[in-house]
């Protein structure tokens, strides 16, 4: 008997075998739970998102106030005579 022989007919007594009653209640509960998760995960991105967008305001309203690009102000180095 070849190894794909023995898994159809194992594949076949498992379908010929009683099958378990299914809960008459599962597609239900399952769309309730897939609903959940979908809002969920709707609810943490929009939450990151938002924070994102905060962090990016405040990061433009201080580069604004305190420009890092300029150079800093400095005083010229004091001349030395002799």
């Amino acid at each position: 008997m070849s190894p794909f022989d023995r898994k159809e007919s194992e594949v076949r007594r498992m379908l010929d075998a009683a099958h378990t009653p299914v809960p008459a209640d599962l597609a239900a509960r399952a769309s309730a739970r897939g609903a959940r998760l979908l809002r969920r995960r709707h609810g943490l991105h929009v939450t990151l998102w938002t924070l994102a967008a905060v962090a990016a305001v405040l990061f433009a309203a201080w580069a604004a106030t305190t420009q890092p690009w300029a150079v800093p102000h400095t005083q010229p180095p004091p001349v030395f005579t002799w």
